[in-house]
């Protein structure tokens, strides 16, 4: 499911371009930082060969400069400012202290580039290097500074920067996140008005959706007004063939009645058998129909302790219920994932079956077990045969003639429990009747 979400593809989709682009950022700064520093040090060091090539003394056999420079790192042996003469019709050399006896050996580059140095002391310089007439002496005149403490100061630049752009990055992608967030939610709604169709609270999508999500809603509404017109349609002529199945059920009877009133006796009994069974047919076909369908996504929420009690107080109230004693045994708060008409005709058509076949005592019991709730209705009627359980819940299965009804009722119960993600179980009570055991998923908290 994370796999496929829109909100993450989007949200690792601006986490890369955010990181990227402040890394790429972050270089280019840095290398620019670094270059203003050197186009620095190289406008001091042009000064200062311009300042060392006036205190030149040409007289001299030896490079010879009248004064030293102010600058004191020329004094300090590995000062960090560095200069080199050299007379090119001697070769004989002139360096500053700074130098502490190394010899700057110089590569073959223009006059007055800046170029770097890596001395065989270990120094890494950035020097300027010029050669220059004076009294008709060449002279090659080189000025020098360590280029570490640019590289030092680059580097803390680079982290200094790498800290702000890290704050920064999270700022930016917090306010991606709440972006993200902001632009989903007609999405978040649209969800909430599929459930609310679900759920049977509305009939359509209903709420306020951006342009963009407008010709979607309107394809979903078109959707579900099709859906609802098949509906209708199916339950009108259900209903039609319902009523229109009366008149020949009606005729059918009045048939039987002047074959009683003739002597024909069997005949007349096949006929009101048949029509019974056609009449419980349509009728279990119908009650079929109102089951309400769902899926995996859709969950309800019904009190199985008020469903149990309102079906007891309207089979109390019957003949058959006022001769029985009803034993209820419920743990509070049972409820269920199932629509609660669903489960008022699944408790309605189990409680109903037991009530027939009982002799004096209907035990109903419920607690929870393992994210279901187990309800169990026990009898002490006669019970059946261990191999014909199997057979309870088949369509139309009757196993005993001498008590009214079509067998249609426990088979009802089983379909209501498969379409719910239940389950229906028979065996034999303790009592020596049948005992249905019904589970039915607890509702997720």
């Amino acid at each position: 499911m994370k796999r496929n979400s829109l909100a993450l593809r989007l949200m690792g989709l601006a986490i890369l371009m955010v990181a990227g682009s402040l890394v790429l950022a972050g270089l280019v700064l840095q290398g620019l930082f670094v270059t203003n520093l050197e186009r620095t040090v190289q406008a001091d060091l042009d000064a200062a060969l311009s300042r060392l090539v006036a205190l030149i003394d040409p007289g001299m056999s030896e490079p010879t400069i009248r004064a030293p420079l102010p600058d004191p790192r020329y004094e300090t042996p590995l000062g960090g400012r560095y200069w080199q003469i050299e007379a090119l019709d001697t070769t004989e050399l002139a360096r500053s202290r700074s130098l502490f006896e190394q010899e700057l050996k110089t590569p073959h580059v223009p006059d007055g580039e800046t170029f770097h140095h890596a001395s065989a002391g270990g120094l890494h310089l950035i020097m300027v290097s010029r050669v220059i007439t004076i009294g008709g002496r060449q002279f090659r005149v080189i000025v020098g500074q360590d280029h570490d403490p640019i590289h030092q100061a680059g580097e803390q630049y680079g982290w200094d920067i790498a800290k702000l752009f890290a704050l920064l990055a999270v700022v930016i992608i917090g306010a991606a996140w709440a972006q993200l967030q902001l632009g989903l939610l007609p999405l978040h709604r649209l969800r909430s008005a599929v459930d609310a169709v679900r759920n049977g609270d509305v009939s359509r999508l209903e709420g306020r959706f951006p342009i963009e999500v407008h010709p979607l809603v309107e394809e979903v509404n078109g959707l579900l007004a099709d859906r609802e017109a098949l509906t209708e349609r199916g339950r009108r002529r259900a209903s039609d063939l319902a009523h229109g199945l009366k008149t020949p059920l009606a005729a059918m009877h009045g048939i039987a009645m002047r074959l009683r009133d003739r002597g024909e006796e069997q005949e007349a009994e096949a006929l009101d058998d048949l029509a019974l069974e056609m009449s419980a047919r349509v009728d279990y076909q119908m009650r079929l129909a109102s089951l309400r369908t769902r899926s995996a996504e859709h969950h309800e929420r019904s009190s199985l302790n008020t469903v149990v009690l309102r079906t007891l107080a309207v089979l109390r109230k019957t003949e058959r219920g006022e001769q029985l004693f009803w034993q209820v045994e419920l743990d509070d708060d049972l409820e269920v994932d199932i629509h609660r008409q669903d489960l008022m005709e699944l408790v309605g058509v189990t409680l109903e079956n037991a009530s027939k076949w009982a002799a004096t005592t209907i035990v109903v019991q419920g607690r929870k077990d393992l994210g279901f709730v187990l309800l169990r209705v026990s009898d002490d009627g006669p019970g059946i045969a261990s191999e014909l359980i199997k057979k309870l819940g088949t369509r139309g299965a009757r196993l005993d003639e001498a008590v009214p009804g079509t067998g249609l009722g426990l088979a009802i119960a089983t379909e209501i429990t498969e379409l719910n993600g239940g389950s229906l179980s028979y065996a034999r009570s303790d009592r020596g009747g049948l005992l249905v055991e019904l589970r039915l998923p607890l509702v997720k908290v």
